[in-house]
Protein backbone atom coordinates (compact mmCIF):
# COMPACT_ATOMS: atom_id res chain seq x y z
CA UNK A 1 0.00 0.00 0.00
CA UNK A 2 1.26 2.96 -1.03
CA UNK A 3 2.10 5.90 2.11
CA UNK A 4 -1.37 7.80 2.41
CA UNK A 5 0.42 11.21 1.49
CA UNK A 6 -2.44 12.71 0.37
CA UNK A 7 -4.76 11.81 2.87
CA UNK A 8 -7.81 14.01 3.40
CA UNK A 9 -7.20 16.42 0.49
CA UNK A 10 -9.65 16.19 -2.37
CA UNK A 11 -8.71 15.96 -6.16
CA UNK A 12 -10.68 16.68 -9.16
CA UNK A 13 -9.49 15.14 -12.43
CA UNK A 14 -10.76 16.56 -15.80
CA UNK A 15 -10.55 13.64 -18.04
CA UNK A 16 -10.21 10.71 -16.05
CA UNK A 17 -11.96 7.76 -17.44
CA UNK A 18 -8.57 6.51 -19.67
CA UNK A 19 -5.34 7.66 -20.73
CA UNK A 20 -3.51 10.02 -18.36
CA UNK A 21 -6.20 11.49 -16.45
CA UNK A 22 -7.46 7.66 -15.39
CA UNK A 23 -3.82 6.57 -14.22
CA UNK A 24 -3.42 10.06 -12.14
CA UNK A 25 -6.97 9.68 -10.63
CA UNK A 26 -5.62 6.05 -9.23
CA UNK A 27 -2.45 7.16 -8.14
CA UNK A 28 -4.21 9.97 -6.09
CA UNK A 29 -6.61 7.44 -4.40
CA UNK A 30 -3.91 5.47 -3.79
CA UNK A 31 -1.58 7.76 -2.60
CA UNK A 32 -5.31 8.78 0.06
CA UNK A 33 -7.02 11.29 -1.89
CA UNK A 34 -10.38 11.64 -2.51
CA UNK A 35 -11.36 12.08 -6.46
CA UNK A 36 -13.82 13.49 -8.23
CA UNK A 37 -13.96 11.98 -11.68
CA UNK A 38 -14.91 14.47 -14.66
CA UNK A 39 -14.77 13.20 -18.35
CA UNK A 40 -17.84 13.23 -21.06
CA UNK A 41 -17.27 8.92 -21.05
CA UNK A 42 -19.68 8.14 -18.23
CA UNK A 43 -19.40 4.37 -19.07
CA UNK A 44 -15.35 4.56 -18.80
CA UNK A 45 -15.35 6.81 -16.07
CA UNK A 46 -17.89 5.03 -14.15
CA UNK A 47 -15.61 1.64 -14.70
CA UNK A 48 -12.36 3.64 -13.11
CA UNK A 49 -14.86 4.60 -10.04
CA UNK A 50 -15.67 1.33 -9.50
CA UNK A 51 -11.37 0.28 -9.67
CA UNK A 52 -10.42 3.21 -7.34
CA UNK A 53 -13.58 2.02 -5.20
CA UNK A 54 -12.48 -1.83 -5.39
CA UNK A 55 -8.88 -1.06 -4.30
CA UNK A 56 -10.24 0.84 -1.35
CA UNK A 57 -10.18 4.30 -2.20
CA UNK A 58 -12.99 7.10 -2.28
CA UNK A 59 -14.07 8.57 -5.71
CA UNK A 60 -16.74 10.13 -7.57
CA UNK A 61 -18.44 10.48 -10.99
CA UNK A 62 -19.97 14.25 -12.67
CA UNK A 63 -20.23 13.72 -16.41
CA UNK A 64 -18.45 17.05 -17.98
CA UNK A 65 -17.68 19.05 -20.93
CA UNK A 66 -14.85 20.75 -21.47
CA UNK A 67 -16.03 22.50 -24.49
CA UNK A 68 -18.58 24.37 -22.60
CA UNK A 69 -17.73 27.35 -20.44
CA UNK A 70 -20.06 27.24 -17.93
CA UNK A 71 -20.55 23.66 -17.54
CA UNK A 72 -16.87 23.95 -16.61
CA UNK A 73 -17.50 26.46 -13.68
CA UNK A 74 -20.39 24.25 -12.38
CA UNK A 75 -18.37 21.00 -12.06
CA UNK A 76 -15.64 22.53 -9.84
CA UNK A 77 -18.97 23.87 -7.51
CA UNK A 78 -20.53 20.47 -7.75
CA UNK A 79 -16.76 18.68 -7.10
CA UNK A 80 -16.18 20.69 -4.24
CA UNK A 81 -19.81 20.44 -3.03
CA UNK A 82 -20.25 16.73 -2.45
CA UNK A 83 -16.44 16.51 -1.56
CA UNK A 84 -16.60 19.34 1.11
CA UNK A 85 -13.73 20.95 -0.17
CA UNK A 86 -11.16 20.78 -3.35
CA UNK A 87 -7.28 20.93 -2.55
CA UNK A 88 -5.69 19.67 -6.00
CA UNK A 89 -7.23 20.07 -9.04
CA UNK A 90 -5.63 18.57 -12.21
CA UNK A 91 -6.43 20.33 -15.89
CA UNK A 92 -6.33 17.21 -18.09
CA UNK A 93 -9.25 16.84 -20.67
CA UNK A 94 -9.01 18.01 -24.11
CA UNK A 95 -12.12 17.33 -26.59
CA UNK A 96 -11.41 15.34 -29.89
CA UNK A 97 -12.74 16.96 -32.88
CA UNK A 98 -15.18 15.32 -35.53
CA UNK A 99 -13.07 13.90 -38.75
CA UNK A 100 -16.56 16.37 -40.16
CA UNK A 101 -15.16 19.23 -38.81
CA UNK A 102 -14.21 22.39 -40.65
CA UNK A 103 -11.00 24.16 -39.67
CA UNK A 104 -12.45 26.65 -37.88
CA UNK A 105 -14.55 24.40 -35.76
CA UNK A 106 -11.57 22.09 -34.43
CA UNK A 107 -9.53 25.42 -33.74
CA UNK A 108 -12.80 26.67 -31.62
CA UNK A 109 -13.21 23.25 -29.81
CA UNK A 110 -9.64 22.48 -29.00
CA UNK A 111 -8.72 25.91 -27.69
CA UNK A 112 -12.15 25.96 -25.58
CA UNK A 113 -11.70 22.89 -24.02
CA UNK A 114 -8.13 22.31 -24.24
CA UNK A 115 -6.66 26.17 -22.59
CA UNK A 116 -10.06 28.57 -21.86
CA UNK A 117 -11.13 25.54 -19.89
CA UNK A 118 -8.11 24.99 -17.94
CA UNK A 119 -8.22 28.96 -17.36
CA UNK A 120 -12.06 28.80 -15.89
CA UNK A 121 -11.62 25.83 -13.78
CA UNK A 122 -8.65 27.25 -12.60
CA UNK A 123 -10.25 30.66 -11.56
CA UNK A 124 -13.28 28.53 -10.41
CA UNK A 125 -11.53 26.38 -8.10
CA UNK A 126 -9.03 29.21 -6.77
CA UNK A 127 -11.18 29.97 -3.60
CA UNK A 128 -11.81 26.65 -2.85
CA UNK A 129 -7.89 25.69 -2.95
CA UNK A 130 -6.92 28.54 -1.08
CA UNK A 131 -9.68 27.53 1.59
CA UNK A 132 -7.32 24.31 1.60
CA UNK A 133 -4.69 25.67 2.69
CA UNK A 134 -2.54 23.21 0.43
CA UNK A 135 -3.84 23.59 -2.74
CA UNK A 136 -2.37 22.43 -5.93
CA UNK A 137 -2.80 22.64 -9.78
CA UNK A 138 -1.45 20.78 -12.47
CA UNK A 139 -1.91 20.94 -16.06
CA UNK A 140 -1.48 18.71 -18.59
CA UNK A 141 0.68 20.66 -21.89
CA UNK A 142 2.79 18.96 -25.01
CA UNK A 143 5.82 19.08 -26.01
CA UNK A 144 4.07 19.65 -28.94
CA UNK A 145 3.62 23.27 -26.98
CA UNK A 146 7.21 23.69 -25.99
CA UNK A 147 8.84 22.68 -29.55
CA UNK A 148 8.79 23.82 -33.32
CA UNK A 149 7.33 21.50 -35.68
CA UNK A 150 6.17 18.58 -34.27
CA UNK A 151 4.56 17.29 -37.12
CA UNK A 152 2.25 14.94 -35.46
CA UNK A 153 -0.05 18.14 -34.06
CA UNK A 154 -2.54 20.87 -35.31
CA UNK A 155 -2.05 24.29 -35.12
CA UNK A 156 -4.87 24.08 -33.09
CA UNK A 157 -3.05 21.32 -30.84
CA UNK A 158 0.37 23.04 -30.78
CA UNK A 159 -1.52 26.66 -29.46
CA UNK A 160 -3.49 25.11 -26.66
CA UNK A 161 -0.65 23.20 -25.41
CA UNK A 162 1.58 26.06 -25.54
CA UNK A 163 -0.74 28.59 -24.29
CA UNK A 164 -1.02 25.96 -21.06
CA UNK A 165 2.52 26.73 -20.58
CA UNK A 166 2.27 30.49 -20.47
CA UNK A 167 -1.36 30.46 -18.52
CA UNK A 168 0.61 28.15 -16.07
CA UNK A 169 3.51 30.93 -15.35
CA UNK A 170 0.84 33.41 -15.23
CA UNK A 171 -1.62 31.78 -12.56
CA UNK A 172 1.60 30.60 -10.49
CA UNK A 173 2.21 34.23 -9.58
CA UNK A 174 -1.01 35.30 -9.54
CA UNK A 175 -2.01 32.09 -6.76
CA UNK A 176 1.21 31.97 -5.44
CA UNK A 177 0.35 34.01 -2.14
CA UNK A 178 -2.85 32.33 -1.72
CA UNK A 179 -0.50 29.19 -1.25
CA UNK A 180 -1.56 27.44 -4.68
CA UNK A 181 1.34 25.90 -6.40
CA UNK A 182 0.44 25.77 -10.46
CA UNK A 183 2.57 23.26 -12.35
CA UNK A 184 2.31 21.62 -15.95
CA UNK A 185 3.56 18.64 -17.82
CA UNK A 186 4.57 18.55 -21.18
CA UNK A 187 4.43 14.76 -21.63
CA UNK A 188 5.99 13.31 -25.16
CA UNK A 189 4.32 10.58 -27.40
CA UNK A 190 2.23 8.58 -24.57
CA UNK A 191 0.29 5.24 -25.32
CA UNK A 192 -3.02 6.38 -24.44
CA UNK A 193 -6.92 5.62 -26.08
CA UNK A 194 -5.97 8.93 -28.16
CA UNK A 195 -3.54 7.33 -30.56
CA UNK A 196 -6.01 5.48 -31.88
CA UNK A 197 -3.76 2.08 -31.94
CA UNK A 198 -4.23 -1.39 -31.57
CA UNK A 199 -1.34 -3.67 -30.53
CA UNK A 200 1.49 -2.83 -32.08
CA UNK A 201 0.66 -0.90 -35.16
CA UNK A 202 0.64 2.66 -34.17
CA UNK A 203 0.71 5.94 -36.24
CA UNK A 204 3.57 6.17 -38.17
CA UNK A 205 4.40 9.61 -36.07
CA UNK A 206 4.54 7.67 -32.90
CA UNK A 207 6.90 5.06 -34.51
CA UNK A 208 9.25 8.28 -35.61
CA UNK A 209 8.82 9.86 -31.59
CA UNK A 210 9.53 6.01 -30.35
CA UNK A 211 12.95 5.96 -32.68
CA UNK A 212 14.51 8.86 -30.95
CA UNK A 213 13.62 8.34 -27.32
CA UNK A 214 16.31 6.50 -25.59
CA UNK A 215 14.46 3.97 -23.91
CA UNK A 216 12.91 3.10 -27.72
CA UNK A 217 9.77 3.17 -26.77
CA UNK A 218 6.42 5.13 -25.93
CA UNK A 219 5.77 6.90 -22.86
CA UNK A 220 2.71 5.14 -20.53
CA UNK A 221 0.40 6.43 -18.64
CA UNK A 222 1.36 5.40 -15.06
CA UNK A 223 4.50 7.22 -15.76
Amino acid sequence: MTELLLAGRRALVTGGASGIGQAAARRLARAGAEVMIADIDTERALETVRAIKADGGAAHFRESDVSNRDDVRHMVRDASEIMGGLSILFNNAMANPLDSYSEDERWNVMLESGLTAYWAAAIAAAPHLAESGHGAIVQTASIAGARIGIDFASEAYCAAKAGIVGLTRKLAKRLGPDNIRVNCIAPGVIKTPRLAYSGSDIPEFARRSQKMTPLQRLGTAEE
